[in-house]
């Protein structure tokens, strides 16, 4: 079974389990929520969104 990127839908083997977050558009750097259900992400969505990584 091939493994797809939770976020973008791109398949790749190479995936990174992260915790996806909410940014405050009016606060900038500030987390508003974070996600407790990881997700697998591939290198290229964790390059672009903001997130945690899931182990943190």
């Amino acid at each position: 079974m091939e493994r797809a990127c939770e976020n973008c839908g791109t398949p790749d083997d190479e995936l990174l389990q992260v915790r996806r977050v909410y940014m405050d558009p009016d606060q900038p750097g500030e987390v508003i929520e974070t996600e407790e259900i990881p997700e697998l992400w591939c290198i290229s969505c964790t390059t672009q969104y903001p997130h945690l990584a899931a182990d943190a």
